[in-house]
């Protein structure tokens, strides 16, 4: 659940997108703002006393659409993000727009704990505990003692962020194009290996011999569109 929040709040809603490089004049923006990890840490302590203000629901529909898309195309994240409800998103924009984000961009590129960094840790542990805290993400079966555990969600985000994004981010950089393509080989070879079930459960129903069955049995011999 934790995962498919940063996919959210990053704008990603498929297995092939990768982050994108924070533009200069963004990170420029927040080094004016927040000179010192004591700048930011006063705006964290005071956020209660900060109006919250509501996301336009043009916002949220346009994201809405944008995830449905996805998911329409049959990938697992693009599903699992259009499952999460609207309140969860209106929690996520609110708070977005509280902690003074124009965008959530986390800087792969930097150290995971530079302040602008720092920053963006901050925002997705503390808009995902109080998203779960409003019962969002009930379908990912969420229980308190886990999104309640601010050391266990910074964990899970270093690794997830500065490890498998970062990783992907490199890949598609080096190869564009390589991320799609594996996508649709996992697609093919998940086509295949159900075809190739179907099959054997055909033969075994209708008494073929064993020699039989094992001269086709595997994936490999079975096309994907067959």
């Amino acid at each position: 659940a934790m995962q498919v929040h940063i996919c959210i709040a990053m704008g990603l809603a498929s297995a092939t997108e990768t982050p994108i490089t924070p533009p200069a004049q963004l990170k420029e923006r927040f080094a004016a703002r927040f000179r010192t990890q004591d700048d930011f840490s006063s705006l964290v302590r005071n956020l209660g006393n900060r109006p919250a203000q509501q996301p336009h629901l043009q916002h949220i529909q346009a994201a809405r659409t944008h995830f449905h898309n996805n998911a329409a195309t049959g990938n697992s994240l693009g599903k699992d993000v259009a499952r999460v409800e609207d309140l969860t998103l209106r929690i996520l924009f609110s708070m977005m727009n509280q902690y003074g984000f124009e965008t959530w961009c986390p800087d792969l590129s930097d150290s995971p704990s530079s302040l602008y960094n720092n920053a963006h840790r901050a925002f997705a542990v503390d808009s995902f505990q109080q998203a779960c805290m409003m019962g969002g993400y009930l379908w990912f079966g969420v229980i308190p003692e886990q999104y309640q555990d601010t050391f266990l969600l910074a964990k899970i985000y270093d690794s997830y962020v500065f490890g498998t994004l970062k990783d992907k981010a490199r890949k598609e950089a080096r190869d564009p194009g390589a991320l799609e393509r594996r996508q649709e080989a996992n697609l093919i070879g998940k086509r295949r290996r159900s075809l190739a079930a179907n099959r054997e459960l055909f033969l075994r129903t209708n008494g073929y011999p064993d020699r039989v069955i094992k001269a086709v049995a595997g994936s490999y011999c079975a096309s994907e569109d067959e």
